[in-house]
C-alpha cells in the first residue's frame, strides 16, 4: 500500500526556506482585497489569508494547527496583522472557518470535493486501471484529473481507499473477462499443471516455468518443444486482447512468482486469468525469439556476404592485373604490321593455350563486376537453411498491407523445403483441345529488381520464368521476411514484438475524443494543412534567421557547399575549482558501498517497495537487511554465494529468495524514483542543471555468446548487449534498458522519458548519433518531446527547403531537397494516432519504432514519419549551426552520459564486467539493480559534498557558484567497494537538510557546461 510520499498528493514541507516563503506564500493585492472584503478583523483576515495560500499550494484546506508557524509567521508580516498565533486555534473552531473556505472556493473558481468529485475520480482510476496497475500511479492520475476539472483534493486516505476499490473492481472483471474465453479443456489443462504425478517429485507447473534457454542454432530443437507444449494449450495475446498487453505482463509476472502450493490457494477466476496470462505472454516470448533468431542470422549472413565480396576483390586483384596485361599483349599483337596470318599466330603466342583457363577467369571477374554481393550468401546461408525453415514453418505470418506476394513465396518455398535440386519449376503446362496453358505457380511480383537476375537467371522481368534457383530463391525469400518484419510489412501472429501494431493503437473514436485538447497542450494544431502551415512558417523563419545571422557566425564556415563548424573552445576552469575538489576529497568521509545503501535507505525507505510479489508469501523476519543484501548481491554483481562469504549472517538461498519472489523490475523502478525524487529536492544539483533536459546513451556489458541478445558490436568493440540510460542534466539516472548490440539504439531513446515517473521531468533529450534518425525526429515533436542529438560527420544529411521556391543569400547550397508537405499532411491524423497511442501506454515508442527503422515502399506511416522527421531534423540542424550556445549545451549534456557510463561500470564491479546469466529478463533486472546502486551513491555523495559546502560557507571560505557548477557527484576515491561488508542497522547517519546551499544568486550553468563540452568525446 503507497505512504502519501510515494504519490504526487501535496504536502507541507517541515522546513520552508525564505525564497519559498516570499514566492509561493507572499498575498497579491488582489488577494488582500479579497480578505478585505471577506473578513472582518486581523484575525479572521490571517486565517482566511493562511487558509486560501495554503490551498493555493495543496489542493486542498489544512488544519490551521498542521500548518508550520514559519508560513503564518510570514503572512501575518507581510500584511502586519499582529495577532498572536494561540488565538488561530479559536479560528479552528469558528463556523467563521466554513465560511472562509466556500468564500475560497468560489473566489478560485473551484468545486467542493462530493459526489461530482468522487465520481471524477471512480471514472478516472477505472480508465487508467485498464493499462495501469500501482497504486500510486492511479493516485497521481486521479489527482491530475481533479486538477484539470478544478475539484477540491480529498483527504488521503478517502482517495486511497477509493482508488484501492476501484482498481479491485477493475481487476476482477479483468479476471472475470478472461476467464470467460477459456473452454473447460482450457480450464482442466490448467488445473492438471498443479498435480504431481509419481515418481515425479514436481509439478508440471514448475517444469513449464524453467526456460529452455535462448534459442541458437544448437538449442532450436528446445525452443520449438516449448512452443509445441505451449500451443497445446491454444493460449496467445490475440486471444486475451480485451485485456491490455501491460496488464496481461503484470499478470504474467505474479503468476511467475507463485508455486504451484501457492497458486492453488488463489482464487479460481484470479488463478485462471493469472495462468492464461502467464501462458499467453511466454508464447509470444517464444514465437518471438524464433523470428528473433530468424531476423538476426540473415542479418548476420548478409554482413558476412558483404564481407566475402570484398575479400574477393582483394584476393582477385593479381589476377585481374594478369588478364588487363594479357588483353593489352592481346590488342598489341591484334595491330601490329603485317598480314593476317602473322597477327593470329601473335595473338596465339599471347594465349598460349590458356583459352578455357582466361575464360574462366573473365567469367569469375563479370559475375561480380557489379559489386553484388548476393552470390556469396549461397555458402553463408547453406548451414543455417534448416533452421530458417523450421522457423518459417513453426511461425504463422500475416500481412499487414495488401501486399501478399511474400506470403505466397514463403508458403511455395515450404512445399519444396524437400528438394535437393538446383532449380524449381515455376509454372505448370496444361495441354486441353490442342491448347497449350501456363499457370504460375508462385507469385514473384515482390522480387526486387536487384535480385531478380540472382533469383530467375533472366535480366529482364518481362517474361515470366519457368524456373528459378532454388537456393537464391531460398534466401531471397529468407532474406525478405526479416527485411518485412522489420518495416511492418509481416506480423508473426501471436508474437508481442512482431505483432501488427495496428491492433495497438486506440481506437479512431478515442482519437476524435482527445486530438484537439493533445494538440492545443502541445501547441500545434491537429488539421492536415493547418498543421503544415504552422510547420513551414517554423522552418521558414528559422531558416532565414540563420542565413542572415551567418556572416556574423564566426565559427562555422561553408567549404564546396558543406558546412564546418570550428570545435567548442576549452573554456577556463573556474576560480578556486581545484582547491575546492581538494578540499572535498580530504573531508568527504570513507564509506563503504553497502553504507551508502543503508544510508539512503534510512533516509528514505526504499525498500518499502518490495515485498512478496503475489501476497501470499510469509513475511520475512529482517526484511530491510535482506533486502540491503540482495540489492548489493545483485547491483554490484557480485552473485549471492559471493556476498553469502563477505557479509556475515546472510545465506545465499536468502538472497536468491528475496530476487526472486519480493523484487520485481516494476519494483526496482520504484526504489529508483524515490531515490530520483528525493535527490531532486537538494540545492546542489540546481547548480549542475534545470532537470529539463536529459541524455541517453549506451555502455556495453558483456554477455555469454550463446544469448539471444549477445552481439559482437564494431562500436563498442565486444560481444554483449547494451545498457542504456537516461542521465539528467543534474546527473541523475531517470531510466534505463538493456538492449541488442545489433539494435539502432535510436529505437528505445524515448522509451526512457515516457516510462519515467519522477519528479524530474525532461522535455528535452540529448543523444550521440546513434539516438536519432529521421522517423525518431518526426515521433518525437508529435510526442512534444525535443531531440538535440549530437550527431557526427552529419555533413551528408539533407536539409529541406520550405518551398521549391525558397533561396537564401548564404547557405542555399545546404538545401538539396524540399520538404513532402503533401504526405505529412495525408498522413497527419495516422500519425496523431500513434502518438496518442504512445501516451495512453497501448504501443510503445520502441515497438512503432522497430517497425519505422527500415525504408518500406509500401509502408506509407513510416514515409510520412521520416517526411516529417525531415523538417524538424533541418530546423535542428540550421538552429545547431547558429547557436553556439546551444551546441555547448549538447555536447555538456552527452559529455555527462559518457561520464555516468564509466560510473555505472564502477558500480557492477563483481564480474569483471559480465552480466552473470544467460536469462533475458535477469539481464534486464540486473541493469536495473545497478540502476539503484549508482544512484544511491549518487545521492550519499550530494548529501556529503552538500554539507561540507555548507561548513565552509559557513567559515567564511570563499566557495565560487562557479566552482560549484563544475562538481561531480561521481565520486569513488572515498567509497570502499572491497572486503567483509558488515551491515548495523542501528547506526544512524546525520539528518538530511536539503536546502545547506540555498544560492544567494543565481547559479551560474554556462561554466559548467563549457568544461563538460570541452571533455574529448
Amino acid at each position: 500500500m503507497p505512504a502519501i510520499q510515494d504519490t504526487a498528493y501535496p504536502r507541507l514541507r517541515s522546513t520552508i526556506t525564505p525564497a519559498e516563503l516570499e514566492s509561493v506564500y507572499t498575498p497579491t493585492p488582489a488577494e488582500l482585497a479579497f480578505a478585505d472584503q471577506v473578513a472582518r478583523g486581523g484575525r479572521a483576515r490571517l486565517g482566511l489569508l493562511v487558509n486560501l495560500k495554503v490551498f493555493q499550494r495543496l489542493g486542498y484546506f489544512a488544519a490551521l494547527d498542521t500548518v508550520p508557524d514559519a508560513i503564518v509567521q510570514h503572512i501575518a508580516r507581510v500584511t502586519r496583522f499582529h495577532v498572536r498565533l494561540a488565538t488561530l486555534a479559536d479560528y479552528d473552531r469558528s463556523g467563521t472557518r466554513a465560511r472562509h473556505r466556500a468564500a475560497i472556493r468560489r473566489y478560485l473558481d473551484i468545486r467542493a470535493w462530493g459526489t461530482a468529485g468522487r465520481h471524477v475520480v471512480v471514472q478516472t482510476v477505472a480508465l487508467a486501471a485498464q493499462t495501469k496497475s500501482d497504486l500510486a500511479d492511479l493516485i497521481n492520475v486521479a489527482l491530475e484529473e481533479l486538477v484539470r476539472q478544478r475539484i477540491e483534493f480529498p483527504a488521503f486516505s478517502t482517495l486511497l481507499n477509493t482508488t484501492r476499490r476501484v482498481r479491485t473492481t477493475i481487476h476482477r472483471a479483468l479476471y472475470a473477462r478472461m476467464t470467460q474465453t477459456l473452454t473447460d479443456n482450457h480450464r482442466v489443462q490448467i488445473d492438471a499443471l498443479f498435480v504431481v504425478t509419481p515418481p515425479a517429485r514436481t509439478s508440471p507447473w514448475q517444469a513449464l516455468k524453467q526456460d529452455p534457454g535462448r534459442p541458437t542454432r544448437q538449442t532450436i530443437q528446445a525452443v520449438l518443444e516449448r512452443l509445441s507444449q505451449l500451443n497445446t494449450f491454444g493460449l496467445d495475446l490475440e486471444q486475451l486482447t480485451a485485456v491490455p498487453i501491460s496488464k496481461l505482463h503484470h499478470f504474467a509476472v505474479e503468476a511467475e512468482s507463485l508455486d504451484a502450493a501457492r497458486m492453488r490457494e488463489v482464487e479460481p477466476h484470479k488463478r485462471y486469468a493469472l495462468i492464461a496470462a502467464y501462458l499467453a505472454v511466454q508464447t509470444a516470448a517464444a514465437r518471438d525469439d524464433l523470428a528473433m533468431l530468424l531476423v538476426r542470422r540473415m542479418r548476420s549472413i548478409h554482413k558476412e556476404g558483404k564481407a566475402d565480396l570484398l575479400a574477393f576483390h582483394a584476393a582477385q586483384q593479381p589476377q585481374a592485373e594478369v588478364l588487363i596485361a594479357t588483353f593489352r599483349d592481346v590488342l598489341d599483337a591484334a595491330v601490329t604490321e603485317g598480314p593476317a596470318d602473322a597477327r593470329l599466330a601473335a595473338i596465339d603466342a599471347v594465349i598460349g593455350g590458356r583459352e578455357g583457363e582466361l575464360r574462366e577467369q573473365c567469367e569469375r571477374q563479370l559475375a561480380y563486376a557489379g559489386n553484388s554481393y548476393l552470390p556469396f550468401l549461397i555458402p553463408r546461408f547453406r548451414p543455417y537453411r534448416a533452421t530458417m525453415l523450421r522457423i518459417l514453418r513453426t511461425l504463422t505470418l500475416r500481412a499487414t498491407t495488401q501486399d501478399v506476394g511474400l506470403l505466397d513465396g514463403v508458403r511455395f518455398l515450404l512445399a519444396h523445403a524437400r528438394s535437393k535440386g538446383d532449380t524449381l519449376t515455376t509454372e505448370q503446362v496444361t495441354k486441353r483441345d490442342g491448347r497449350i496453358a501456363r499457370h504460375p505457380l508462385v507469385d514473384l511480383s515482390w522480387v526486387p529488381d536487384g535480385w531478380w537476375r540472382f533469383v530467375t537467371g533472366t535480366p529482364s522481368r518481362a517474361l515470366y520464368p519457368k524456373q528459378i534457383d532454388r537456393r537464391a530463391f531460398e534466401i531471397c525469400v529468407c532474406t525478405h521476411v526479416w527485411w518485412s518484419l522489420q518495416g511492418g510489412n509481416l506480423a508473426v501472429v501471436g508474437s508481442d514484438l512482431f505483432a501488427d501494431f495496428g491492433t495497438q493503437l486506440i481506437s479512431w473514436e478515442a482519437y476524435h475524443a482527445q486530438v484537439a485538447a493533445y494538440g492545443e497542450r502541445l501547441g500545434f494544431p491537429v488539421e492536415g494543412p493547418a498543421f503544415v502551415a504552422h510547420l513551414q512558417a517554423r522552418l521558414a523563419a528559422r531558416a532565414r534567421a540563420t542565413d542572415e545571422a551567418f556572416p556574423a557566425n564566426e565559427a562555422v564556415r561553408l567549404e564546396q557547399g558543406e558546412p564546418v563548424v570550428r570545435p567548442i573552445p576549452k573554456q577556463a576552469e573556474p576560480p578556486l575549482l581545484r582547491w575546492l575538489e581538494a578540499t572535498i576529497s580530504a573531508q568527504i568521509t570513507p564509506v563503504g558501498i553497502l553504507d551508502t545503501l543503508r544510508d539512503t535507505d534510512y533516509w528514505l525507505n526504499w525498500t518499502r517497495c518490495f515485498g512478496p510479489i503475489s501476497g501470499h508469501d510469509g513475511k520475512l523476519k529482517n526484511p530491510t537487511a535482506l533486502y540491503l543484501a540482495t540489492i548489493l548481491c545483485y547491483g554490484c554483481l557480485l552473485g549471492p554465494s559471493q556476498t553469502a562469504r563477505a557479509l556475515a549472517g546472510i545465506d545465499r538461498r536468502d538472497l536468491a529468495w528475496a530476487h526472486q519472489r519480493h523484487i520485481t523490475e516494476g519494483r526496482l523502478d520504484e526504489a529508483i524514483r524515490i531515490v530520483i525524487n528525493a535527490y531532486n529536492r537538494f540545492a546542489l544539483p540546481k547548480y549542475w542543471g534545470s532537470g529539463k533536459r536529459a541524455a541517453a546513451d549506451g555502455t556495453q556489458w558483456d554477455l555469454y555468446e550463446q544469448n539471444l541478445l549477445a552481439e559482437r558490436h564494431i562500436r563498442y568493440g565486444g560481444y554483449g548487449g547494451i545498457g542504456y540510460y537516461h542521465v539528467s542534466d543534474t546527473y541523475i539516472a531517470l531510466f534505463a534498458h538493456f538492449i541488442p548490440c545489433g539494435v539502432w539504439e535510436a529505437i528505445y531513446i524515448l522509451d526512457g522519458l515516457l516510462k519515467n515517473e519522477s519528479d524530474i521531468q525532461p522535455d528535452t533529450i540529448h543523444a550521440d548519433t546513434q539516438g536519432q534518425s529521421e522517423t525518431v525526429f518526426g515521433l518525437a515533436y508529435l510526442l512534444g518531446i525535443t531531440l538535440m542529438p549530437r550527431i557526427r560527420s552529419w555533413k551528408h544529411l539533407q536539409f529541406y527547403r520550405p518551398t521549391a521556391a525558397s533561396r537564401y543569400e548564404h547557405l542555399d547550397s545546404l538545401f538539396t531537397a524540399t520538404a513532402d508537405w503533401d504526405l505529412i499532411a495525408t498522413h497527419l491524423p495516422d500519425m496523431l494516432r500513434v502518438a496518442l497511442s504512445v501516451r495512453a501506454g497501448t504501443l510503445a515508442a520502441s515497438t512503432i519504432l522497430r517497425r519505422l527503422g527500415a525504408y518500406s515502399r509500401q509502408n506509407t506511416l513510416f514515409q510520412a514519419f521520416r517526411a516529417l522527421g525531415r523538417v524538424v531534423r533541418t530546423e535542428f540542424l540550421l538552429t545547431y549551426l547558429a547557436d553556439e550556445s546551444l551546441r555547448v549545451t549538447v555536447h555538456a549534456a552527452t559529455n555527462k552520459n559518457e561520464a555516468f557510463n564509466n560510473f555505472i561500470q564502477w558500480v557492477g564491479f563483481g564480474s569483471g564486467g559480465i552480466i552473470p546469466s544467460n536469462d533475458r529478463a535477469e539481464q534486464r533486472k540486473l541493469v536495473k539493480y545497478m540502476h539503484l546502486v549508482a544512484n544511491c551513491v549518487i545521492f550519499h555523495n550530494v548529501q556529503a559534498v552538500s554539507q561540507i559546502l555548507h561548513t565552509l560557507q559557513q567559515t567564511g571560505e570563499p566557495v565560487v557558484h562557479d566552482a560549484i557548477a563544475a562538481l561531480s557527484p561521481y565520486l569513488t576515491e572515498h567509497v570502499n567497494r572491497w572486503g567483509s561488508y558488515t551491515l548495523d542497522l542501528e547506526q544512524t547517519p546525520p539528518a538530511l537538510n536539503y536546502d545547506l546551499l540555498q544560492p544567494q544568486q543565481a547559479p551560474s550553468n554556462a561554466v559548467q557546461e563549457a568544461l563538460w563540452a570541452a571533455e574529448p568525446e
